[in-house]
């Protein structure tokens, strides 16, 4: 039997006994026949190396480990026993004459005291029979001075009173207790007991644990302080935001709204050079603002990416056009290098407006950190497959740089390298650090390579997947029509001035009878009255804001299109604003060509509730109608030549597979998936405006749920068959027109 651990006074008696074997350094006595060591009955052992015998029993702690818990020890030098101190965890001699407690848990003292608990154990009378030292520093009283008195005479917590002693219910779980330490100090403990049993099952009393939780509780309730502080404080930016939003952009709408109506107008070359200075600044503190909400949209997870089709060799060739007569300006060499080996795919599937943001930010980052020299824009190709492409974009100047240290903070909020950096070259510091959260929820990262006086190298990696062509949104440009709101009426609900008077400008431009209204009641007693088209209602306004007049509005049975124009651009004013009862949601400053389209929409869904068109019987082809146009796909590509081209191939590749999808749907009556194919092909033909057709795809598109006549759904499928091997006939001949190699 090994030693595993002794009490002070007996390794002092015998140094170097721990971990020795047990009968090595003790004389263990008499020897029994059956299990040992006997558990329970009093013996004495004694030590080979020094006199003195000790008085105790055995008691099993665990599989495998005793406990020797002495009585007394008699070094035979002194006839009186020698009582055991607290520190070795024992009672003194006189309490022990009554034989009614044998410590159980000694060997266990230093770990429960190490680890922080309070340890102590009453007998069933209430009197205190042991305590260990960290109990003694918890309540403040001397060990000494608690042995063998009542725990009423110290404590006035009920917890530990004789009555609770005396109850089977001593056993429980663990709970708060409020106890009042030596000093008169309140402190807040946690505390749990468990009732102690003799051999024969009666109730000795019970051993308590406690720990002192004052410091943890006050942690926890500063934590709590801390999430509440942190929630206002969430609410005040979100307040804070939103009104920074709406007054610095109802100015900004008067600004940018009426300078864009001022560039249709003749002007000199003096006004037109004082006309670009005002527009290029109110674009720059858009851009501002824009960011400061970003990083709020972001920050808070809210920011949602688009996951459309793109050409992202147009995207770049974008970013060089807004940025090369900067680039000039500085008489700077400013170049995009596409790839080399491979080729981008002709259609990508991502959001094409924020990685816009990004290039554009690094680009004018180069252009304004580089006073001479060159700025070089890349795309590098790392993986091509046949459903994605991994990109690299990277941007190279031979600017100021940056230090290593800085670079470790690069993507910090409102970062720059120096104070004189912000004021020389201007800026929020806030670029970066949008751009490497946009890019991360891209699920990509960026590459910095630099060094101080010598240039950057600052690129972000990205995988995308490779899409088709109908994957590309349609884009039907803005023409103005004096027309196209003839005989319309729309009323334009704001309270401000200038917002009125932009809306007011732009909207006469195109036909309609405008009426306003500067506040809500006004905009209520109006609506009562007379019939309008459109309600272009703003938000904040005295009163009556723009949701309770629309609330109003609806509970009066009120139907016709409102349409939210606010200067409120955060996360979550849309879905306030159509909670509310709108329709839709467009925000200041105001963009003509989203303004005029969502009009138009709303203007032609409700002719078509009210006037439904008939699905025409047969569809007959207008012939007076061109068969297709490449109009819409140079809008798209901005006119670039070589990406229509590729358009006309992918078409020329795809058509004949989704001819056959159409073809083999309609024949086997599978009317979902015959609409899906219809869905998709419906892309295409609008992108190539294909008119013969356009009506056409749509009502096969509906088939699944108007249930057409067979007969009649087959002369639309055989109307697509014809119209499209046309198409494809003239493209493939256009194709050679322009790869005459």
């Amino acid at each position: 039997m090994k030693i595993l651990d002794m009490g002070r006074e007996l390794e002092k008696a015998c140094p170097g006994c721990r971990n020795g074997i047990l009968s090595t350094y003790f004389n263990l006595g008499k020897s029994y026949d059956g299990a040992w060591p006997p558990l329970g009955e009093e013996m004495t052992i004694s030590l080979r190396s020094a006199t003195g015998k000790i008085r105790g029993r055995w008691e099993l702690l665990a599989d495998d480990q005793y406990l020797f818990a002495g009585l007394d020890y008699n070094k035979n030098r002194n006839p009186e026993a020698f009582p055991f101190s607290n520190e070795e965890n024992c009672i003194p001699t006189g309490y022990q004459a009554q034989g009614n407690y044998v410590p159980n848990m000694a060997n266990f003292d230093r770990i429960i005291d190490k680890m922080g608990f309070g340890l102590i154990e009453i007998d069933s009378q209430g009197r205190i029979v042991y305590l260990n030292d960290r109990f003694s520093m918890m309540s403040g009283y001397e060990a000494t001075a608690m042995l063998g008195k009542t725990a009423e005479f110290f404590f006035e917590n009920a917890f530990f009173t004789a009555e609770e002693a005396e109850v089977e219910k001593a056993d429980g779980g663990l709970q708060e207790l409020v106890f009042t330490d030596a000093q008169g100090t309140q402190r807040l403990w946690l505390a749990g007991r468990a009732i102690n049993y003799s051999k024969q099952g009666e109730n000795t009393g019970w051993t308590g644990i406690c720990f002192d939780v004052s410091e943890h509780k006050g942690f926890e309730q500063e934590l709590i302080n801390a999430k509440k502080d942190a929630e206002r404080n969430a609410g005040v930016k979100a307040m804070f935001l939103a009104n920074m939003s709406h007054e610095i952009r109802t100015p900004m709408n008067a600004i940018i709204s009426m300078s864009a109506m001022l560039s249709k107008t003749q002007l000199n070359s003096e006004q037109e050079y004082y006309l670009q200075t005002v527009q290029t600044a109110s674009k720059t503190l858009l851009v501002i603002i824009d960011d400061i909400l970003d990083l709020s949209k972001i920050d808070a997870g809210k920011l949602n990416l688009e996951n459309i089709g793109f050409s992202l060799s147009t995207v770049l060739g974008e970013v060089m056009q807004v940025v090369t007569h900067k680039a000039v300006r500085r008489g700077l060499e400013i170049s995009y290098i596409p790839p080399t080996d491979k080729m981008l795919a002709p259609v990508l599937i991502g959001d094409p407006y924020r990685i816009t943001q990004v290039v554009l930010n690094l680009m004018t980052n180069a252009i304004k950190f580089t006073e001479k020299g060159a700025v070089e824009l890349t795309a590098i190709i790392l993986e091509d497959s046949h459903d994605h492409q991994k990109i690299e974009v990277l941007v190279k100047d031979t600017g100021i740089g940056m230090e290593d240290e800085f670079l470790n903070h690069l993507f910090d909020n409102f970062s720059q390298e120096y104070e004189s950096v912000t004021r020389r070259y201007g800026g929020t510091g806030l670029g970066m650090s949008i751009s490497q959260k946009l890019v991360s929820q891209m699920g990509g990262h960026f590459k910095v390579k630099s060094a101080k006086g010598k240039g950057s190298e600052i690129s972000f990696i990205i995988t995308l997947e490779k899409g088709q062509l109908h994957d590309i949104p349609s884009e039907t440009p803005l023409i103005q029509d004096e027309e196209l709101f003839s005989g319309r009426r729309v009323l334009i609900v704001d309270d401000n001035e200038m917002n009125r008077l932009v809306a007011s400008t732009i909207l006469l431009r195109y036909g309609p009878q405008v009426m306003v209204a500067d506040t809500g009641m006004i905009a209520l007693d109006m609506l009562n009255d007379e019939v309008f088209d459109i309600v272009l209602m703003d938000i904040q306004m005295p009163e009556l804001d723009g949701y309770d007049t629309t609330r109003a509005l609806r509970s009066r049975g009120y139907t016709g299109a409102v349409i939210a124009l606010t200067a409120s651009a955060i996360e979550g004013e849309r879905e306030k604003c159509l909670a509310a009862g709108m329709d839709d949601y467009i925000t200041k400053p105001i963009n003509e060509e989203l303004l005029i389209s969502t009009i138009d929409r709303w203007i032609k869904s409700s002719t078509t509730d009210l006037n439904p068109v008939q699905p025409s019987p047969t569809p007959a082809a207008e012939t007076d109608l061109p068969l297709y146009s490449l109009e819409g796909l140079r809008v798209i590509s901005k006119g670039r030549e070589d990406f229509v081209t590729k358009m006309i191939q992918m078409f020329c590749e795809q058509i004949p597979d989704a001819l056959e999808q159409l073809n083999s749907t309609f024949s086997s009556g599978d009317l979902e998936q015959l609409s899906k194919v219809a869905h998709k092909l419906k892309s295409t033909i609008d992108h190539l405006v294909i008119a013969p057709l356009q009506r056409t795809i749509r009502e096969i598109e509906a088939a699944h749920e108007e249930s057409p006549a067979a007969g009649e759904l087959g002369q639309k499928v055989k109307a697509v068959n014809e119209v499209l091997r046309e198409v494809l006939t003239a493209l493939s001949e256009e194709i050679t027109v322009r790869n005459p190699h």
